[in-house]
């Protein structure tokens, strides 16, 4: 037997070495140290072309396919002419060509390595086994690269589940996991299923950092794609950290012009953007637009195109109009450049961009002409719902209307629209994919608005004006985890699991249709489209299916627009309707009441409506920390009133006493109380000015629509009139400290803070002290039929356990938590004590899908806790999250507030309207809204709370619903 040399060690290290963390590196290494040993004729021929394997996975990492399979399979060669036993490295080879192969697009050479790599492993290392969780995964790959998701997903899974423990017990393959976790995420973000996707690339990460360790490549690449999966499904405020952090370490650990950084960058940028924060992301796409630009021509994807046209539209939404016309004609050049075809999707989008932009300005003859080119692309790439396409089509369809004739221009914007309007409707589809293209398609209905207002189409304006505030109107991220997490095995569980079987077949099927448009064959298109309708149905006869059995579902997840003619009916006498669209062009504004209806568009720039807002807000804060003594910016919010309330629609709203407000984004968040009707008197910071200033809650009151459907009681019983109010419910009040204390008791067991980041989140909120004063104060106005659930006794369970469909009156005075704001919580949800040790079934949260399904009867429910009208960010849905599920729990009605309230400013607030209501049975003439307006006007008038007439002091509520 040969004695091992130096240099057959040396190759031993090579072949070991790892190669996935810096495989420029490795690669240089490998290279190195072949040639050297390849000067030794007593090298051990095995050792060699093991090494030989390693610098194959280098350039396979480095995306050097061609290279990568000659490597492998002059390894696969050696080793048969050496003619020594299959092994397990000699399989990984194996596995290895298939996977080149797969990415080289050649599945059927892929299909037949990968099924000989599973063979072998299966039968040398077993199915426990790194090798076979490897191989299992590539041949996974290739089912998915053949369009089979159905077969793919759940052996991807599988192959996570098997290769964790594997590489735990060998330290081999120990960036499967990662890899794995990484394109389930993907897939499952491509099929529309934001949360599972959520789920995987926190998994991936989580392993990485454990095992790879924080600076590793896939680490980042893992913490990229969550950050990606949290942007699709909306949880902008989630994704920023996560994606900041990925950036800072690719910064850190990559040379500066690397293209993972400028991905990083874009990625950041459209967090922050989507998020509401244009400022802070216009730097971060800037700097990726010019990584991109500077990568070599060929190298330079598609996205830095792209890249560009988002500078534009933030350019146009800020005014800047020949800053976004310069850069919209560069992202279309760059498009055309680096395009393999002209009617490449980046390409077509960046002439819609363009053709927008030239029609702005009145150049409508080279509208035209981009717009004609990219329908025409559109019409071979894509279907017809799909939002680029449309809104390709209805900007050409409102050129018409420009050239004067408007009720053409409606038919075509109609007829443009009506196959997304139905696929945004149908609950065959996934609602985080309905999320995700909220922000998208916002501005093709308000554009829609727009024309039908034109052609005096009021009834297509007002379900165009819902469309377009339909992700405010819509849940945020439904879980169905929660949803059914306590009916496994029950009638629940078993709906469930059919229910997600059917949309894996609809994606499964609508993949192979989408594949088949996309390659222009034509022939068996009928075929496929039979195939995802019967698909379709089978969805939603699952969906009405957990609708019969889980209450609150249907109307948490599903949105339908009533008809201007039902909304008119539906007025009370004194009652008005007033509908925002916002889009680059500015407002379209529809006023209905009893008398008629009436519209106005308003030209305004985003950026100086924003703009308004937030010096509003400014005052309110200023306010709130100097306790109602800080001048409050009046002009501001007089402009702002003018703008939101033009002259037709004042004249149209005088002697309406309460207005029903549709908005959407920062508008769905403004409080409208706080506008003022008049030019001030005096000075901002003089609290008898402030007293005299002619508030629009003088005028109207308000409430914010959160469903145009009537609301439905539950229980079937009839309405009672007059103070017949009988049951009220308080909850909160939480001990002081106690998920402190939940903390400290953690540690004590031994458990570290990493273990459990959400408790550290939750310790850190402060106490509410004047919390169990307002609910007492509260319960004592209906005497014996009131139910005080507070301090500890505020738990999960005794909330899902208390007979609340016999409450009137719900008042919860804890924390709120937007969806996003704690690890792992994709929901909105409402703080409340802390579980005992070993309930494994509370965790101290009261998510919006819980919420959902309790049964109420209420006609109020008040919610005086911290932000818990808010939504995800400045650009999110608002009242989607907790007030939605309330009310399809069974709620009419809720009082949330817009920012962190006053102890006894909430307790006096929420008593004198409740007071003035009724006690919660809504009197003739006297509506909840009309209530509130009372206790704002008692609050401003009392001279004797300081700081009363500041509206950060007396206007923190918000009515939703009645």
């Amino acid at each position: 037997m040969r004695a091992r040399t130096a240099v057959d060690a040396d190759l031993q290290v090579l072949a070991a070495l790892d190669t996935s963390g810096d495989p420029a590196s490795a690669l240089a290494r490998i290279d190195a140290g072949l040639e050297r040993a390849r000067k030794d004729p007593r090298r051990d021929r095995t050792a060699e072309l093991l090494a030989e394997a390693n610098r194959g996975e280098a350039l396979f990492w480095l995306s050097r396919y061609r290279e990568a399979l000659a490597s492998f399979e002059h390894v696969d060669q050696g080793l048969a002419a050496l003619g020594g036993p299959m092994t397990p490295r000699w399989a990984e080879v194996v596995n290895n060509i298939g996977s080149v192969h797969s990415s080289l697009g050649e599945l059927d050479e892929a299909a037949r390595y990968k099924q000989r790599a599973l063979e072998l492993s299966a039968r040398l290392t077993g199915t426990e086994s790194s090798e076979y969780a490897a191989a299992l995964y590539g041949a996974a790959l290739v089912d998915y690269r053949r369009g089979r998701v159905l077969e793919a997903v759940p052996r991807i899974e599988q192959a996570i589940a098997i290769a964790s423990p594997a590489a735990q017990r060998t330290g081999h393959n120990v960036e499967l996991p990662t890899v794995a976790g990484i394109t389930l995420a993907s897939i499952e973000m491509q099929a529309g299923d934001s949360a599972s996707a959520v789920t995987a690339a926190r998994g991936a990460a989580l392993w990485a950092e454990a095992h790879l360790g924080s600076e590793h490549r896939l680490t980042l690449a893992a913490l990229n794609q969550l950050g990606a999966a949290l942007n699709d499904g909306g949880l902008y405020g989630q994704a920023t950290p996560i994606l900041r952090r990925t950036l800072d370490l690719r910064v850190k650990t990559l040379p500066r012009d690397h293209p993972d950084i400028a991905y990083s960058l874009n990625a950041l940028a459209f967090a922050l953007e989507h998020g509401g924060y244009p400022d802070e992301a216009l730097p971060f796409y800037e700097r990726s637009a010019a990584m991109f630009e500077a990568l070599p021509r060929e190298s330079q994807p598609m996205s830095g195109a792209n890249t560009f046209g988002q500078i534009g539209r933030i350019a146009a939404r800020n005014g800047e109009s020949e800053r976004a016309l310069e850069l919209f004609r560069k992202a279309l050049a760059l498009a055309r450049r680096n395009a393999s075809s002209p009617d490449d999707l980046e390409v077509l989008w960046a002439e819609v961009n363009l053709a927008t932009a030239l029609a702005g300005r009145g150049e409508l003859g080279p509208a035209q002409a981009l717009l004609d080119h990219a329908l025409a692309g559109y019409a071979l790439r894509a279907q017809p719902g799909n939002p680029d396409r449309v809104t390709a089509a209805v900007w050409r369809a409102a050129l018409m209307g420009l050239q004067g004739a408007p009720q053409q221009a409606l038919d075509e914007v109609r007829r443009a629209v009506a196959p997304l309007r139905d696929h945004l409707l149908d609950r065959a589809n996934p609602q985080a994919e309905v999320s995700r293209l909220r922000l998208d398609v916002a501005a093709v209905f308000v554009e829609e608005a727009r024309v039908a207002l034109a052609a005096g189409d009021g009834g297509t304006a007002f379900d165009a004006l819902q469309m377009a505030t339909m992700g405010d109107l819509q849940a945020s991220m439904l879980s169905l985890g929660a949803l059914g997490a306590d009916a496994a095995g029950g009638p629940v569980g078993q709906a469930l699991g059919d229910y997600r079987a059917a949309k894996a077949r609809l994606r499964e099927v609508a993949r192979n249709r989408d594949r088949a448009i996309g390659l222009g064959e034509s022939a068996g298109l009928p075929a496929l489209q039979r195939e995802v309708e019967a698909a379709q149905e089978d969805v939603r006869r699952r969906d009405g299916r957990l609708a019969a059995l889980v209450p609150g579902y249907a109307a948490l997840t599903g949105f339908a627009p009533t008809s201007l003619a039902d909304a008119r009916a539906g007025l009370r006498r004194g009652e008005g309707m007033v509908l925002y669209g916002q889009d680059t062009q500015g407002l379209v504004v529809m006023a209905v009441t009893g008398r008629g209806v009436t519209q106005a568009s308003v030209p305004v720039v985003p950026r100086h409506l924003l703009d308004l807002q937030r010096k509003i807000r400014a005052s309110i804060d200023d306010g709130m920390l100097a306790g109602g003594l800080a001048p409050f910016d009046r002009q501001s919010a007089h402009a702002l009133y003018s703008l939101l309330f033009p002259a037709p629609v004042e004249r149209a709203l005088k002697g309406v006493r309460k207005v029903r407000v549709l908005a959407a984004g920062t508008l769905a968040a403004l409080p409208f109380d706080a506008l003022v009707t008049a030019p001030p008197r005096g000075d901002d910071d003089d609290p008898e000015a402030l007293r005299r200033t002619a508030w629009f809650v003088r005028r109207h009151a308000v409430s914010m629509i959160v469903s145009m459907a009537p609301p439905v009681r539950r229980s079937g019983r009839p309405s009672r009139g007059g103070d017949a109010a009988t049951g009220f419910a308080g909850i909160g009040a939480l001990r002081s400290g106690a998920w402190k204390a939940a903390l400290a008791g953690q540690a004590a067991q031994g458990m570290t803070a990493e273990a459990n980041p959400r408790l550290v989140q939750l310790a850190a909120l402060p106490d509410l002290p004047g919390a169990q004063g307002e609910l007492t104060a509260m319960a004592r106005r209906f005497g014996r039929d009131s139910l005080l659930l507070t301090g500890d006794a505020a738990s999960e369970a005794a909330v899902k356990a208390a007979p609340l469909d016999r409450m009137r009156v719900l008042a919860f005075a804890t924390h709120g938590l937007v969806g996003g704001a704690q690890r792992n919580l994709v929901e909105p949800a409402l703080v409340l004590a802390p579980p005992g040790p070993g309930d494994t079934g509370d965790d101290g949260l009261l998510t919006a899908s819980e919420i959902a399904r309790l049964r109420l009867d209420a006609d109020w429910v008040i919610l005086s806790a911290c932000d818990t009208s808010a939504g995800e960010s400045e650009n999110a849905p608002t009242y989607s999250g907790l007030a939605r599920a309330f009310i399809a729990a069974g709620a009419r009605a809720m009082l949330l507030s817009h920012w962190p309230v006053r102890d006894e400013v909430a307790g006096r607030i929420t008593l004198y309207t409740v007071k003035a209501a009724g006690g919660g049975a809504v009197r003739h003439g006297s509506g909840r809204a009309e209530a509130l307006r009372r206790a704002q006007l008692r609050i401003i008038a009392d001279r004797t709370l300081a700081g009363s007439a500041h509206p950060a002091i007396w206007a923190p509520f918000v009515l939703v619903g009645d």
